[in-house]
């Protein structure tokens, strides 16, 4: 069975270093099996297969509603978003109804990537290739004393932020060039329960450099899909 791939994307943050006070026996590959623990206690998300009902909030742009199925056990997804007459399907690695290596199926493989890497966090920091740092840090979020795991990519290095006490994901960063300290830091709430696993319900974006909003993401509600798991 192939996956869904992470996206390439970016931010940056400054952290904090954990000099001495840590725990030893702690690492940050434990720390991040730990939230999965929390987020998908049976192992469940391998076998997902479900429809997501979004919708979202930007300055000043209208709100949209819109619909994504995820199979993972048929390598299927699907995204539909009526109000923009949108609809960009990909089964296995062809683009449903989209020229095969033009612009609407790079968009289709872009999306499908992009919701099965954010909404499978942490569960996709098992994925195969994954690095995990070692070492981990400590910073104050909102309050919060959390832990921070590095987790870098090829062209990507994510910061994970979990609950110092339930190891749930707080926030994440995501960054290209360390050096310019520009990007984003999504900030999580609430939960949407689906079958035992729990997936945040809401991610707010905000630019590291200067706080500006830039929106948030909000998952309605999940549903069993019309389109069922081939085998």
């Amino acid at each position: 069975m192939k996956n869904f791939h992470h996206p390439s994307l970016s931010v940056v943050f400054i952290l904090v270093f954990c000099f001495g006070s840590c725990d030893s026996k702690l690492t940050g590959s434990k720390l991040i099996q730990k939230s999965i623990e929390y987020h998908d206690p049976k192992g469940q998300w391998q076998e997902l297969n479900r429809v997501f009902y979004f919708a979202d909030s930007r300055p000043g742009k209208p709100s949209r509603q819109y619909t994504v199925q995820i199979d993972l056990p048929g390598n299927y997804f699907k995204y539909i978003n009526s109000g923009e007459n949108l609809v960009y399907e990909v089964d296995g690695e062809n683009c449903i109804g989209s020229e095969k290596g033009g612009k609407d199926c790079e968009r289709a493989m872009m999306l499908r990537n992009y919701y099965g890497y954010l909404w499978g966090l942490p569960m996709k920091l098992k994925d195969k290739g994954t690095e995990i740092d070692r070492e981990y840090k400590v910073e104050d979020l909102k309050g919060i004393e959390a832990f921070v795991v590095r987790v870098p990519y090829e062209k990507d290095i994510w910061y994970f932020y979990l609950h110092p006490e339930t190891y749930a994901l707080l926030a994440y960063m995501f960054y290209k060039d360390e050096e310019k300290k520009i990007g984003e830091i999504i900030y999580l709430k609430e939960e949407v329960i689906v079958g035992e696993m729990k997936i945040p319900a809401e991610r707010s974006w905000y630019r590291t450099e200067n706080d500006e909003f830039l929106g948030t993401d909000f998952l309605l509600k999940t549903e069993e899909p019309l389109r069922k798991t081939q085998d």
